[in-house]
């Protein structure tokens, strides 16, 4: 999984407020980036945070005091808690060190533009301040490189940034639409974790996507997709329900009261019991995705894709 890797130039602030104003989006969307497993939780840095200053005799340590005494305690244990990996090359293949100790930054000193050109080498995220310059979800890093026959070449590298709260979902987005189409049913469960880090799924769902016509399984993908965001979006909003991001309806009264009609919707949940799966999204002229959520834990579990299951009038 992807790292993050502070970008130490870009943390100068012009005051305390705006210091600690922009420490605590940027954690936010940090946090969104390991909910979405775009990124694992760790933050590569250079230098210490007390060696790190946002102002003159003002460290990003003491910016992270600040946002505590300011009520941020959740930001604040975010970031103490992120495994840090302090200095730069701590624990990076030998192959990926080799690599880095023949390149170097152009436009920057060569220390601060060195954890660039390690997100531009290792598909890293650079993580800082919205600062000068840095107000941006992606920069191009130019450097030089030495070659095989020692000869010193340019090489250039678009890197995903994060800066604001906002570009994290645009990072968020771009990895997903990165992803390697399914090439079916199968393909998509194997890889169902990263196209969908929000949504649990049962044990049988397996089964019936590697059954699914391949016709609709774009479709399925999309309406899955939709899903998962509402599920993201939920747990941040805690509401009582989610909002769902697409047509998703229970089922009606006459089938809920109905024996067979409503067993044939209880499925096996990923905790090993039988659940009732009672709500559902389209897709196609007759497919179905059933659902549960659970407001105290938040979280929205799948239970069947596949054929419109029977009704009082539709009999599968």
């Amino acid at each position: 999984m992807r790292e993050m890797v502070l970008n130490h130039a870009s943390l100068q602030a012009p005051d305390h407020y705006s210091a600690v104003d922009w420490l605590k989006d940027v954690t936010s969307g940090m946090t969104l980036l390991i909910l979405h497993r775009v990124a694992e939780s760790t933050l590569r840095m250079s230098r210490l945070p007390h060696e790190i200053h946002c102002m003159p005799a003002w460290s990003l340590l003491d910016a992270l005091l600040e946002l505590r005494r300011v009520g941020s305690l959740e930001e604040y244990l975010f970031i103490m808690r992120l495994s840090t990996k302090v200095p730069l090359l701590s624990d990076v293949d030998q192959n990926v060190v080799d690599r880095f100790l023949g390149c170097e930054a152009k436009g920057l000193h060569p220390e601060d533009g060195a954890p660039l050109v390690l997100c531009a080498i290792t598909d890293g995220i650079a993580v800082g301040f919205p600062s000068a310059g840095w107000d941006r979800d992606q920069l191009t890093i130019s450097f030089n490189e030495m070659i095989e026959d020692e000869s010193i070449g340019e090489a250039t590298e678009t890197i995903d940034n994060l800066t604001r709260s906002a570009h994290a979902r645009t990072i968020c987005e771009r990895y997903r639409a990165g992803l390697p189409q399914p090439k079916n049913g199968a393909d998509l469960w194997e890889n169902r974790e990263k196209r969908f880090p929000h949504l649990v799924f049962g044990p049988e769902v397996g089964g019936q996507l590697s059954a699914l016509n391949t016709a609709v399984l774009q479709t399925v993908v999309n309406k899955l997709a939709s899903l998962d965001d509402s599920a993201a979006a939920w747990r941040d909003s805690r509401d009582t329900i989610p909002t769902w991001l697409c047509k998703v309806t229970p089922e009606s009264d006459s089938v809920m009261n109905n024996e067979r009609l409503r067993e044939a919707r209880r499925f096996r949940s990923h905790y090993g019991t039988r659940e009732l799966f009672e709500w559902h999204a389209r897709f196609g002229s007759g497919g179905r995705i059933h659902l549960r959520f659970d407001p105290r834990t938040f979280e929205v579990e799948i239970g069947y894709i596949g054929d419109h299951l029977p009704t009082a009038r539709f009999r599968n």
